[in-house]
């Protein structure tokens, strides 16, 4: 047996169940800020007795008893939850939580190959086993909002329906096949109404962890009494309840909208770095099916059959390549499910009341993109609750709602994925911020105001803060810098707009993918460069009479509209595209003609200059490891079709 193979997927599949376990303890929470029914409860707790029991099992077949003992007694605590002997309180919810941090901290040891000792866990196991104090359970809850999602909906599908049941039903524990046992209640209890929904779903009767508790939402006249003796009539059943929703079309929606699609999706886990060598030779690929397309077009008289294996081979490629890059795309909503709980957390320590909102959690993005933007949100996301947000006291001194709310948003924007962090805090204080800045020596002294480019300048500055003490959250000036410095690595822009008083919003420009991206390739110098499309508005010939002068300097008109010129042969510190007079008449007398590629970045639209329009195709995108100083111009490299090198053009830095 491969230890390392199945270590590795324990771990995946055990943070999935952690993940699960977080937001179930979210809900719960939630709900019981609120005073929520037992009903509304019960999914929940069934969730966090399943994750437990299948990460107890994990374990115990890999030989991980200190996540074994621990994952056994939490699900143990949960059991008396699930008969509903025993009600959901905040002292033992805050005794759940500290129990999945230290499940997650021993499944992080066992990545690190280590093994947590049991003693470690020692005294967690005996409070676990034993009832939480009265007056613990007692507390009144206070803990602030930190709700996962919103819903907006123009008209409601699933109208009031009365006389909506739960069935809760629980199979005797010695009953063989309860799947056949449990679809034989529901068709007993068929008879007396309509059946909506199953908890869980019918699809998992038939797996072996199902432990023959379930519950069935059904539609009916019937009286209590006829429900009970029907359920009962089944045989091998231990236990019916039934029970009337306090709201029950909104249950039943929730119910319906657990239930999976007739035709579900098919998946298969597979290592995240076969994808990444897949992507690779496919890049090769896009090269060499470049580099054969050349070939035929530069012979004369080219051979028709092979011209069209060429086509054929080429468009097979494509094709490849496109669903390549599909297979590589995961929802954002993967990473963003991450947040909640670090919202909560951070909220109850910095005693502030936050409502979380996400938003385009469907919103697809590359993996290896989702995974290099997990910590540039978390310092977004902990700034905003630290200096953004503020207490509910100065809140409604400053005439705002006492429940600050912060905004996890993703969209698509064209060929990009803009992710959002917003807050209605305070804001920045630009006059603060212009006062430490000028005593840094980052602006100058004659400057009387900052807009939002130079302010994202200054606080991304390394070292850059204006906290009065240095706290476990912030105060050491990094957090905008690190954001900044890895958002620019990825070949995207972090853009940034705050009002004092109403709030913030930082924004991340990001590609799709990183692998393979369409661009336009331009000739400056007798060198070629590319330039991402996405930038791209278009591109048009050059003549002198577009040039105008301008106080910001050189710049073409277009169509009317003053657009700033960048030569990008003076930019490179290269000769032959320039703005200076003499050296473009030299060029138009040694026959060459100029170009201007019209390009977008951060809302500023720039002409580049260029020798030379080459043309516009796909690229695969190479790193690019640039030496200590060197001007961000560049994002990457790639290889041409003729095997030459061409350097992809950073737009965001060169306007």
């Amino acid at each position: 047996m491969d230890a390392a193979h199945y270590a590795a997927l324990f771990q995946a599949e055990a943070r999935e169940h952690l993940a699960e376990l977080d937001a179930a303890l979210l809900a719960l929470e939630e709900a019981l800020r609120h005073a929520a029914d037992v009903d509304a409860t019960s999914g929940h707790v069934t969730t966090l007795f399943r994750a437990m029991h299948t990460i107890k099992g994990m374990a115990g077949s890999m030989g991980y008893t200190t996540i074994e003992k621990l994952s056994h007694a939490v699900e143990s605590r949960c059991e008396p939850l699930r008969s509903g002997d025993e009600p959901v309180s905040a002292g033992l919810l805050v005794l759940l939580f500290e129990s999945t941090d230290r499940l997650r901290g021993a499944i992080d040891d066992i990545a690190r190959g280590v093994e947590t000792p049991p003693a470690v866990i020692g005294s967690l196991l005996v409070r676990l086993r034993r009832p939480v104090a009265a007056a613990e359970s007692a507390l009144p809850y206070s803990a602030p909002r930190a709700s996962a999602d919103v819903v907006v909906a123009s008209a409601d599908p699933f109208p009031d329906v009365a006389n909506v049941r739960h069935v809760d039903v629980r199979l005797v524990s010695d009953c063989p096949l309860k799947g056949v046992r449990a679809t034989i209640v529901v068709a007993r209890l068929a008879k007396h109404g309509e059946v909506r929904a199953t908890h869980p779903e019918q699809a998992r009767w038939q797996d072996d962890q199902f432990d023959g508790v379930f519950r069935i939402t059904l539609v009916s006249d019937a009286v209590e009494e006829t429900l009970v003796q029907a359920a009962m009539a089944a045989g091998d059943v231990a236990r019916v309840q039934v029970r009337t929703p306090a709201f029950a079309s909104q249950l039943v929606r929730q119910a319906a909208a657990a239930a999976p699609a007739p035709d579900a999706t098919r998946t298969v886990r597979i290592d995240a770095r076969r994808l990444d060598t897949l992507l690779d030779l496919v890049g090769e690929l896009v090269i060499t099916r470049d580099r054969l397309l050349r070939a035929l077009e530069a012979q004369e008289h080219p051979d028709r059959d092979v011209q069209r294996a060429a086509r054929d081979a080429a468009r097979l490629v494509s094709a490849m390549q496109d669903e390549v890059l599909q297979s590589r795309l995961m929802p954002v909503g993967q990473l963003f499910d991450r947040f909640p709980r670090l919202v909560r957390d951070v909220t109850r320590e910095l005693g502030k009341d936050v409502s979380f909102v996400m938003e385009g959690r469907e919103i697809e993005l590359d993996r290896s993109l989702l995974d290099a933007i997990g910590d540039p949100l978390l310092h977004l996301l902990r700034n905003a609750l630290d200096h953004g947000l503020e207490e509910a006291a100065a809140r409604e001194a400053a005439g705002k709602s006492p429940r600050g709310e912060l905004i996890l948003r993703a969209a698509r924007d064209r060929a990009a994925v803009i992710i959002q962090v917003q807050d209605d805090g305070r804001g920045i204080h630009r006059e603060t911020v212009l006062k430490r800045a000028k005593e840094q020596g980052l602006v100058a002294d004659d400057v009387a105001e900052l807009s939002d480019d130079t302010l994202l300048q200054v606080i991304a500055h390394p070292g850059f803060s204006t906290a009065r003490r240095v706290t476990n959250l912030s105060g050491r000036g990094v957090g905008v810098d690190v954001v900044n410095t890895r958002v620019r690595a990825l070949g995207g822009q972090l853009e940034l707009e705050s009002i004092e008083g109403v709030g913030t919003v930082v924004t991340l420009r990001l590609p799709v993918t990183l692998a393979i991206t369409r661009a336009l390739l331009v000739e400056v110098c007798g060198s070629t460069f590319a330039i991402p499309t996405t930038h791209v508005e278009e591109a048009l010939e050059y003549h002198e009479s577009l040039t105008v002068h301008h106080t910001t300097g050189p710049a073409v008109t277009i169509r009317d509209e003053v657009v700033s010129l960048v030569a990008l042969g003076e930019r490179f510190r290269l000769l032959r595209s320039s703005t200076n007079a003499s050296t473009r008449a030299h060029t138009a007398g040694s026959g060459g003609e100029q170009h201007l590629a019209i390009v977008e970045a951060g809302g500023r639209r720039v002409a580049l200059l260029v020798d030379a329009l080459v043309a516009q195709q796909d690229i695969v995108v190479k790193p690019l490891d640039v030496v200590r100083g060197a001007a961000p111009w560049f994002s990457g490299a790639t290889v041409l079709g003729d095997g030459s090198p061409a350097l992809i053009i950073d737009v965001p830095s060169v306007v």
